[in-house]
């Protein structure tokens, strides 16, 4: 018979309501109608109750502790991953590990909630064997249960917040692996690039074959023509300067002296007629 998977960290609680309940069951028939609860140093009884009363505050404990675990286990499996508070909540909140997560948030519910359980059957059980007398019926008995199981809670819940989050070991492994390994491979990728892309400039990379330079065939020199009295005559067919004079000259003008700003060149003034000679008064007037 398989158990269901989603009932599997509830079974440290079944495991033990089943133990308290023989506790109280056998408890129910054994004990005495009036129970010691609490002793004095020299042994003698200082507090008691009835049988019934005591099985009953019992009961009504592990009742509230049940109630309690059902409501934190129902509030764990509804509540959305982002609003839990765990250790290492960037890696248990990742989308491929939320289920292992509720998973252990169940299973350190379940736990704890035992424990609460088998510390009110080990109360029982201690007041059952001191009816007795003897050894078994000192003081400090009871103290001694609480103090180690309140202990022994606080220690628990310090390895749930450090280890009981943990995350698991080949999986711790290859993350690390791969931080180490990603830095190692920019860098080598990096260099490669590099060195495809800038090869040293002193000379050719050592793995490629140095070239051999090959001499050049000579080519026929044209025939220039004959001066004709006294001057050279130009080449026929060519109209235009070689390709690289024009530039050139252009080059050594633009080094010489730097460009002349825009002058707009004078106008012509418009000419004037010369006024005629003014005459005086004639003698005959």
């Amino acid at each position: 018979m398989s158990v269901p998977r989603w009932i599997r960290p509830a079974a440290p609680v079944g495991v033990a309501v089943m133990g308290l309940a023989v506790v109280v069951a056998v408890a129910a028939t054994w004990l005495p109608l009036r129970v010691v609860v609490i002793r004095t140093t020299d042994g003698a009884g200082a507090a008691f109750a009835s049988r019934s009363d005591l099985l009953l505050v019992a009961v009504a404990v592990a009742v509230v502790i049940l109630i309690a675990y059902l409501v934190s286990a129902a509030a764990l499996a509804w509540t959305p991953a982002r609003h839990l508070l765990v250790p290492r909540a960037s890696y248990w909140k990742h989308e491929s590990r939320r289920r292992e997560l509720r998973r252990r948030l169940a299973s350190h519910l379940a736990r704890g909630t035992a424990a609460g359980l088998w510390f009110v059957a080990a109360l029982i059980v201690v007041a059952f064997v001191g009816q007795s007398g003897g050894a078994v019926a000192a003081w400090w008995i009871p103290l001694a249960v609480s103090v180690v199981y309140v202990v022994g809670m606080l220690v628990w819940l310090s390895w749930v917040l450090t280890g009981g989050f943990a995350p698991p070991r080949r999986s711790a492994q290859t993350g690390t692996a791969a931080a180490r390994s990603t830095p190692a491979r920019a860098a080598g990728g990096a260099a490669q690039g590099v060195s495809r892309r800038s090869p040293p400039r002193d000379g050719p990379p050592r793995d490629a074959p140095a070239r051999v330079a090959q001499p050049r065939a000579a080519q026929p020199r044209a025939a220039q023509p004959r001066a004709v009295g006294g001057k050279a005559a130009s080449p026929v067919g060519r109209t235009s300067p070689r390709p690289g004079e024009r530039r050139r000259s252009d080059e050594a003008g633009a080094s010489k002296s730097p460009p002349r700003p825009y002058q707009p060149s004078p106008r012509p003034q418009p000419r004037t007629r010369p006024e005629p000679p003014q005459r005086g008064p004639s003698p005959r007037d």
